[in-house]
């Protein structure tokens, strides 16, 4: 059961608050545990939502899909009831008037339980639903991934880099980054992914990647710019790791200059010493993904980088990935650079378009913002599966009730930065309501589990 909005695997042991702690000490003391009769529905079990407590329920004829939603009493905020010390309001179709009733007793019982272990809304927001200090935890993201940040340093400094505005998991102690690995739990991770920074940059990367090796995890990848790649016997070191380990490559134009004012660096010899490394990777057989994050300033040759990376890597490409840039660190600061989802929308789809002509796996990703609904048509070409997949994620995006209620596709929607409504406001977005969701395998990407470190 997740217990916060992903996953998190904590850095010391005690740090985090369990879900059956949270059940010991308000949900079972107010009658609600899982399992338990409110007003002829059964509780079938509860979550986490950023400071909300979701409760699951069921109709004794066996319907579902109905929660209550509790969260602190705001004066202000929206909601369906108060209680003494809870807002509650529902998720779900059929509201009858009899729900009326189970959001007061369901607030009824809370508060009751929170007067008899002398707890307040308040204390029960910061201790269970509250996410705790950054530099306390990990967070494995659904999919159970591990994003690894070995260094904040970085040898370019793109104009769109949101690593600049503050990162999680960054692990700059090598002996901390050697610790977390050697106990991580053995094969349960599906993916973890080294970056940064620029990750090549610290000397240790190949006996980390090592570590994640040993410890069984299904798939590594690397990040990086490519650059450090390029020396002599540098890439060589990876080898023994190739049949698990794939290669990101950040690339973002196809000629020496418009890269180097894409990264902000004014060597030119930078851009062969990428291409070279690439080329190298793909002769050694390693899998390879090319990210190329999009701004105005390459916008326009965006459906030219697919063609111009095929004709020369070819086959030798697992995917490449045209990302939209967060608005978020260097990017905020070139707001004059950001692209409305329309504008790149069109490139985007040619891009697509080549790419299913040839057969090659041509995305874009929820993690760097544009939600499905602006492209209904290329839903196959978003990952789908990315850090932000079924749910809100971070509190920095929404989903606008009054444009996204009722969408089909919400399920695989990760919502749309607040700071993009800002500046262009949501005209661009539509609830999906005419195209089911294709049939996916979903739920080990929804619902993720809490590994604590002290009990491996």
């Amino acid at each position: 059961m997740a217990q916060y909005d992903r996953a998190i695997l904590a850095k010391t042991q005690g740090t985090l608050v369990s879900p059956q702690d949270l059940q010991a000490e308000l949900l079972e003391p107010a009658g609600l545990q899982p399992g338990a009769a409110v007003c002829g529905r059964q509780l079938l079990g509860f979550e986490t939502e950023g400071d909300y407590l979701r409760l699951d329920l069921v109709w004794p004829a066996g319907v579902s899909g109905f929660a209550v939603l509790a969260q602190p009493r705001k004066e202000d905020a929206a909601c369906f009831a108060h209680s003494d010390q809870w807002n509650l309001s529902y998720r779900g179709e059929g509201f009858a008037k009899g729900d009326a009733e189970l959001l007061a007793e369901i607030g009824r019982r809370l508060d009751a339980a929170c007067v008899a272990r002398s707890l307040t809304a308040q204390a029960v927001r910061e201790r269970f639903l509250t996410r705790p200090a950054l530099d306390t935890y990990l967070e494995i993201s659904p999919g159970k991934k591990l994003y690894i940040r070995v260094t904040n340093h970085c040898d370019e400094a793109c104009i769109f880099c949101n690593a600049t505005e503050g990162n999680a998991n960054v692990l700059e102690s090598k002996s901390d980054a050697e610790s977390i690995l050697r106990g991580m739990p053995a094969g349960e991770l599906a993916q973890v992914i080294f970056s940064g920074g620029e990750p090549t940059l610290v000397k240790s990367l190949p006996r980390l990647v090592k570590l994640a090796y040993d410890r069984g995890a299904r798939d590594i990848i690397l990040q990086t710019n490519g650059v450090a790649l390029a020396a002599p016997g540098e890439l060589e070191k990876y080898l023994p790791f190739r049949d698990r380990l794939g290669i990101g490559f950040s690339l973002h134009a196809t000629e020496p200059g418009l890269s180097a004012a894409m990264v902000d660096h004014p060597d030119l010899s930078r851009f062969p010493a990428k291409l070279r490394a690439i080329d190298l990777a793909v002769q050694h057989g390693f899998r390879i993904k090319l990210t190329c994050v999009v701004m105005r300033p390459n916008l326009a040759q965006a459906p030219e980088f697919v063609r111009w990376a095929w004709q020369r890597w070819g086959q030798g490409l697992a995917r490449v990935q045209l990302s939209y840039a967060m608005p978020r660190g260097n990017a905020w600061l070139n707001q004059h650079l950001l692209l409305r989802f329309d504008e790149s929308a069109v490139e985007f789809a040619k891009a697509f378009d080549f790419g299913r002509e040839v057969g090659l796996r041509v995305e874009t990703s929820q993690s760097a913002c544009p939600p499905p609904c602006v492209m209904p048509d290329y839903l196959d070409h978003f990952d789908l599966y990315g850090d932000f997949a079924g749910r809100v994620a971070d509190p920095e995006r929404v989903k606008p009730p009054e444009v996204c209620g009722g969408c089909q596709w919400d399920r695989v929607c990760g919502g749309v930065w607040r700071r993009y409504l800002e500046v262009y406001g949501a005209s661009e977005l539509r609830a999906v309501t005419d195209r089911p969701l294709p049939p996916m395998h979903l739920e080990d990407f929804l619902h993720a589990e809490v590994f604590d470190l002290g009990d491996t």
